[in-house]
């Protein structure tokens, strides 16, 4: 199918709209109401890229006297995504709150019956109407910058764009940057920093979009030390352990492996450097630099992992498609793998998230472990049966949550509102039923599988999506950063569907 230019433009310019400007969108109410700050800007963003495309649509047809809707030809993934959105509709339609409930904005976090809709067909219009470029990659890079620095004079007791009021106060790191909570901003980070990485690390650049790349990188490092969330470790670690084999076997992504590690120490020695404390009888921030042997420690890892991004540069070799290599690499960090849960299983760490998988290989299966997610999962699994097909409906967990566990919540501490299992699956799982989920986890089957057969540069997009999925097992899907994820899924289909179809021909 030949894209059409002005339908292409216009997806292009909505691309540039929601990787560099909707994360820094605000309002004047601060951390308050920035979800429903951030679920207006992205309603109406994507209803005028809607409206663009139909008036796209409208003029091609009076141009070239025919329909260009016909000329589409949808492969697999797209009709899995067509498929998603059937159940969400048919989900909303039999659920048994869509009546005393607006289900169409959502009981919980704003992810009823619209949102979720805008979600799939962003993707699905990308995949149609755009064309995956490597500029895009540098949007990501651009964008993390902007909301990093934010974080950065945030983080040296400056409040830019008051966003801190109403006794919350810029001590207060739980809220920073314009993304929201540190749940949020993992979230993020998950997503921008891995497409920085694979930027940087797979792709031939100019030394400017380099140079962009590692700021975004040591930037967006820096920050992710401050808000310190689990969720988000746990996936750029088991990413990283992932992809792996395919950085050992080219020189040219080890040295710069090499780099982004040093990067990564700088960032988090920095940190440690500026040893900034909140002094509350002062109200305010001050930085106390210091130097250890932590720092000392930092150094001499930097000068060593550059000197070995030297000996690389000076080595040409690239057996990423030496099957045989790869499986043996695969094989190998299995084992690995195996051996440290083996060590996890026998020696408590003392470490948070090391002591929860202790315990969960122990078979205990205690509230509070994961920031009480256990708590959560444990209750979640009991509203399966209640109703198991299609669920109770978009963004219907709270109904059922509250209602049926509020003493169990009152027994741990305060009162507070759970609209989601802090687990992207298992909200599914509720919200949609079994067929839902199925059906999320089978589009990303398709893409995952179908991306690394046909793909071209755009398959290395895969990375940051396997790590944004990694981390919804321990976090929650919200209008704040969504949008961005599912603009990044329809990136990742949109070659995939020009190989389909020449493989019909």
């Amino acid at each position: 199918m030949k894209k059409n230019n002005i339908l292409e433009k216009i997806t292009d310019i909505y691309i540039f709209i929601i990787i560099i400007l909707f994360p820094i969108i605000i309002d004047n109410t601060g951390y308050f109401h920035i979800l429903e700050c951030k679920w207006k800007a992205f309603f109406f963003i994507f209803i005028f890229y809607l409206l663009a495309l139909i008036i796209g649509l409208i003029i091609n047809k009076i141009k070239t006297k025919t329909s260009y809707l016909k000329t589409i030809h949808l492969n697999k993934i797209q009709y899995s995504l067509l498929i998603l959105l059937l159940v969400v509709f048919i989900s909303y339609l039999i659920s048994p709150f869509s009546r005393t409930n607006n289900l169409l904005i959502g009981a919980g976090r704003g992810e009823g019956l619209i949102i979720t809709t805008f979600y799939i067909l962003s993707a699905l219009l990308i995949s149609i109407f755009g064309k995956f470029k490597k500029k895009y990659l540098l949007y990501f890079s651009i964008s993390s910058i902007l909301v990093s620095f934010i974080g950065l004079l945030q983080y040296l007791g400056y409040n830019p764009f008051y966003l801190y009021k109403n006794n919350i106060g810029f001590h207060n790191s739980f809220y920073i940057t314009t993304i929201g909570n540190i749940d949020t901003i993992s979230a993020y980070y998950s997503l921008f920093l891995s497409v920085s990485f694979i930027s940087y690390v797979f792709f031939e650049n100019k030394k400017i979009e380099n140079i962009f790349h590692i700021i975004s990188l040591f930037l967006g490092l820096f920050l992710f030390g401050i808000i310190n969330v689990s969720s988000g470790k746990v996936a750029i670690i088991l990413t990283l352990l992932i992809i792996s084999p395919i950085l050992i076997l080219n020189s040219k992504y080890m040295k710069k492996s090499f780099i982004s590690l040093a990067i990564f120490l700088l960032a988090y020695g920095f940190n440690i450097f500026l040893n900034a404390k909140y002094y509350y009888n002062l109200e305010k921030i001050q930085i106390n630099p210091t130097f250890n042997k932590i720092i000392l420690f930092f150094i001499i890892g930097i000068i060593i992992l550059l000197f070995l991004a030297y000996k690389f540069s000076k080595i040409k070799y690239d057996l990423t498609k030496n099957k045989k290599k790869l499986k043996r690499l695969y094989l190998t960090i299995l084992c690995i793998s195996l051996v440290f849960l083996t060590l996890v299983f026998f020696i408590d760490f003392h470490s948070e998230t090391l002591s929860g998988i202790h315990s969960l290989l122990h078979g205990s299966f205690k509230d509070e472990i994961g920031s009480y997610r256990i708590f959560l999962w444990k209750r979640t699994l009991k509203l399966f049966p209640n109703y198991p097909i299609f669920g109770s409906g978009p963004d219907s967990f709270s109904i059922q949550f509250m209602s049926q566990f509020t003493e169990d919540i009152k027994s741990i501490g305060p009162l507070t509102i759970n609209d989601t299992a802090a687990n992207v699956y298992l909200t599914i799982l509720i919200n949609y039923g079994i067929v839902g989920l199925l059906s999320y986890v089978c589009l990303f089957y398709l893409l995952i599988k179908n991306t690394i057969k046909y793909g071209k540069e755009n398959k290395f997009l895969l990375i940051p999506i396997i790590c944004y999925l990694i981390q919804d097992f321990f976090n929650l899907s919200v209008v704040i950063i969504s949008p961005i994820f599912w603009l990044v899924i329809g990136l990742c289909i949109t070659n995939i569907k020009i190989v389909d179809k020449k493989l019909s021909k």
